[in-house]
């Protein structure tokens, strides 16, 4: 069961609601035990066994945070979160890493000539891991930071380390952030239903109807198969990627938020349109949001961040991004993806200060800013690229025809599509158009949410009936699963 079942909206979402609202008669620890129970129940669905895991970092961090509070020895302190962190860390790297780092040594055992090899474990990956561990992580960090004091009842707390709508996929939501939404009793609210349902329904467009219509396109185009050495369907196949990968990542997002906001629970914003980023540190402020300030506040701050110098700040730029990276998948790909972002992020802050391009931007602002914008955009899609194609050979090769080495310019490139090809380039079209829409309002959500209610109703309706009709025939997962 996920986001895009018809049991999760049928059965187990409305269940949940009326239990909560119903059942519960406003009692606070019935309401949370009741979250937390159909919490433990969504994820049980969505990774069986693997929900000991989720359960075993919740003990785990919720003792942690009480011992370092309580403690008056600071070494005591310290030693109780590296514990905890080390517990954390050890789960997500044995069952999302080590088969990684196996093959990785088998690889440089063989280049050195050493030729020893060691079977892959092949170790299933636990849905959410990453986001979970990183939650639950922030939470004993901060106690012992004192930014923050443990939760006085280990329900609350386990509802927030599992809480259904963002326990697979996020946002990564910070302790002081939930805690605060459920201080009180839970009270039911005709205005969160609408803003709540809106989202879902946006966002279920967004998966079912864009996102997995592109997802076809795509992955014909980078199909093992076809090895395509066309310059423009190389750009064209990561353009589409680009689209693929914002518009399910976003739509799991706005819907786990759309979900979060039926029991009056809000959820911090994950996207910010990140396609009008113009500049490298621009689209990280618009892109997963809850990660890239998570990855700010608790690795590139502590390893020394802007403030320690020019060294110091392209050590915590660099280790940050890519072990960011590493964060999305156990493969060098995401490394080397986390690695020329780092990269870009630099360079810029460094070039932005030369006096040719502090000329440009006094010259004539409006240009300076439309350049910008275009560049970055070009930088982006290049950069789905290294995101995409796990495999070294392949990404090479791709990556070589993208700056036009070995690479074919045929304009006939109707080949390379399947056959709905023409479907699919209108909703490219459309998806352009009402992203920049969107941008312009606001958020394009925000605005149909706020609508009086017959317009409200039209437009849902409108919104659900493309849904069903345009639905991709080959469903796909959502992709920040494997993370």
């Amino acid at each position: 069961m996920d986001f895009t079942s018809f049991e999760y909206y049928l059965y187990f979402l409305p269940i949940v609601i009326i239990l909560v609202f119903s059942v519960s008669f406003s009692k606070k620890p019935l309401q949370i035990a009741i979250l937390l129970f159909s919490s433990w129940l969504f994820f049980w669905f969505a990774s069986g066994w693997h929900l000991i895991l989720l359960l075993i970092s919740t003990v785990v961090d919720w003792n942690a945070g009480k011992i370092i509070h309580s403690s008056r020895s600071s070494s005591k302190k310290h030693q109780i979160l590296i514990l905890s962190l080390v517990a954390n860390l050890t789960l997500l790297g044995t069952f999302k890493y080590l088969d990684f780092f196996i093959e990785t040594f088998n690889y440089l055992s063989f280049i050195l000539g050493n030729f020893s090899n060691y079977d892959s474990i092949g170790i299933a990956l636990p849905v959410g891991i990453s986001f979970y561990t990183f939650q639950t992580m922030s939470y004993t960090i901060d106690i012992y930071r004192k930014k923050a004091e443990p939760m006085d009842s280990f329900l609350d707390f386990a509802c927030y380390a599992a809480f259904f709508p963002q326990l697979v996929a996020g946002p990564i939501v910070r302790n002081s952030h939930f805690r605060a939404q459920i201080a009180k009793s839970l009270k039911f609210s005709p205005k969160n239903i609408k803003i709540g349902l809106t989202l879902i329904f946006y966002g279920l467009f967004k998966k079912l109807v864009i996102a997995d219509n592109m997802a076809v396109q795509v992955n014909h185009i980078f199909s093992p198969e076809n090895e395509t050495t066309n310059f423009f369907i190389v750009w064209l196949g990561s353009f589409l990627f680009g689209i693929q990968i914002y518009t399910d990542f976003s739509a799991y997002s706005e819907i786990a938020i759309g979900s979060s906001k039926l029991f009056g629970i809000d959820l911090p914003e994950n996207f910010k349109h990140p396609y009008f980023a113009t500049s490298p540190q621009d689209f990280w402020k618009r892109w997963h949001i809850s990660l890239s300030t998570w990855l700010r506040d608790y690795l590139y701050i502590p390893l020394g961040g802007s403030h320690n110098g020019i060294r110091v700040l392209i050590f915590s730029t660099m280790a940050t991004m890519l072990l960011g990276g590493l964060w999305h998948g156990s493969s060098w790909n995401f490394v080397l993806w986390g690695f020329v972002h780092g990269l870009a992020i630099v360079i810029h802050k460094y070039s932005s200060k030369n006096i040719f391009f502090e000329k440009i931007n006094k010259f004539n602002k409006t240009f300076s800013s439309i350049l910008s914008l275009l560049i970055m955009q070009i930088f982006i899609i290049w950069t789905w690229l290294f995101f995409r194609i796990q495999d070294f050979v392949l990404l090479k090769k791709y990556v070589l025809i993208s700056i036009g080495i070995d690479a074919s310019f045929e304009l006939n490139i109707n080949d390379y599509f399947t056959s709905n090809y023409a479907l699919h380039f209108i909703m490219v079209i459309l998806f352009v158009i009402f992203h920049f829409i969107s941008y312009k309002l606001g958020g394009l959500n925000i605005y149909i949410s706020r609508l009086n209610p017959i317009p409200w109703g039209i437009t849902c309706g409108v919104i659900l009936s493309l849904t069903i009709l345009f639905d991709a025939k080959e469903p796909t997962d959502f992709i920040y699963f494997r993370f």
